[in-house]
């Protein structure tokens, strides 16, 4: 099993995590603890005045992709050779690392989880199945649950706030272990058939009152089973 670790020793911190409305939902994330685990090698100047969004790399027949802009690396690692989700089925677990490899400190920033678009759904917008993301904490060595962030139209999904933002120091890593599980057939809102979703993850900026920046994204495609 991969938990958070960190690449360097500088200790560690708790973030509330914040809860805000997610358009694709149509709902607001309940308030919840969160401990996020950072290590630098050292402080440095300010974050990268501006960024662009990074290139998505998809692994489809893989269990981890890498997605890097202008030095900041993200990546989905940790999966069973063959992750799927199914309607009640088990978790599938996976660990997010984010990697600052400049020289730079990058703040304010936040992982964002989303589930993508569902072809096991006969819907317009092909919405991903009901579901639960849990976070594992290392300070209560426990599972907590956020929220469960599923793409919709445009990119409203980064509107979620699953984690505090942070700063990512020169030379150092950030990791946070989550797990998803579909819920059962019977709490489902469509009949949930074979097909594919995904798992999709945005590190971005969140400057004080304005919109988020997307810094880097990466993906990797999730088969689903029928109910």
């Amino acid at each position: 099993m991969s938990y958070r670790r960190a690449a360097a020793a500088f200790g560690s911190f708790c973030a509330l995590a914040i809860a805000v409305a997610a358009c694709s939902s149509g709902g607001t994330a309940a308030q919840a603890g969160a401990t996020a685990t950072a290590t630098s090698v050292a402080t440095a100047g300010a974050a990268p005045a501006s960024a662009a969004t990074a290139t998505v790399v998809p692994a489809s027949a893989s269990r981890s992709s890498t997605s890097r802009l202008s030095g900041l690396t993200v990546s989905i690692t940790g999966m069973p050779g063959r992750p799927v989700l199914a309607p009640g089925g088990p978790a599938l677990e996976f660990t997010v690392d984010i990697r600052n490899r400049t020289r730079r400190a990058y703040r304010d920033i936040t992982p964002v989880v989303a589930i993508e678009h569902c072809t096991c759904v006969s819907t317009a917008m092909e919405r991903a199945p009901a579901g639960t993301l849990q976070e594992y904490s290392l300070v209560t060595g426990k599972w907590r649950t956020v929220y469960y962030n599923t793409v919709g139209m445009g990119t409203d999904y980064l509107n979620v706030v699953e984690q505090a933002p942070l700063t990512l120091n020169p030379g150092a890593t950030l990791s946070f272990t989550f797990r998803v599980r579909l819920d059962g057939a019977a709490r489902q809102s469509h009949t949930v058939h074979a097909g594919r979703t995904g798992l999709l993850v945005t590190v971005v900026r969140r400057s004080s009152g304005g919109p988020a920046t997307e810094l880097a994204t990466v993906r990797v495609g999730v088969p689903v089973d029928a109910a």
